[in-house]
């Protein structure tokens, strides 16, 4: 995991062991996905998952959250490939967006993607479908202005 993207999480992980067992019912992060499930996905959507996000599942294969105060989860690879087969409409939703985030891991209205090609992110949602960020945003960024957030809220 980039360095960046690795210490964003450490914080993200961090503020949800403390607050143990409110985000966490089983009482710990979900273990990381196996590189056979990410070579599963990689198969199914017919390219390359982003490193970043290829780095986070092996480190946290989700769902977990929330978080943001907004109630966002992180999406298991699984419910991250559900998501995208709920959003892959064509002339709204590009091939190589990948919802990452969502309201609700099992029944997902609106969340947050990740652009395969280009690494950027955006919203999505079931209604308006989806824009990426104008401003240049990350996963890097997602995850620390997620902490950023959680640390706000104690």
């Amino acid at each position: 995991m980039s360095n960046d993207v690795g210490a964003a999480w450490d914080r993200v992980e961090s503020w949800l062991r403390l607050h143990l067992p409110a985000c966490l019912p089983a009482g710990a992060v979900p273990p990381g996905a196996s590189d056979e499930l990410i070579a599963e996905a990689e198969t199914r959507l017919g390219f390359d998952l982003p490193a970043d996000l290829r780095r986070l599942w092996r480190r946290c294969g989700g769902p977990v959250g929330p978080l943001t105060p907004e109630g966002e989860v992180l999406l298991g690879v699984r419910q991250a490939l559900d998501a995208y087969d709920l959003l892959n409409h064509p002339d709204v939703w590009e091939t190589t967006w990948i919802p990452f985030t969502a309201d609700e891991p099992d029944d997902p209205f609106a969340g947050t993607f990740i652009d395969a090609v280009t690494g950027l992110t955006g919203s999505w949602n079931r209604q308006d479908f989806s824009h990426l960020y104008d401003d240049g945003s990350t996963l890097t960024g997602y995850l620390t202005e997620a902490a950023e957030e959680q640390s706000a809220v104690d």
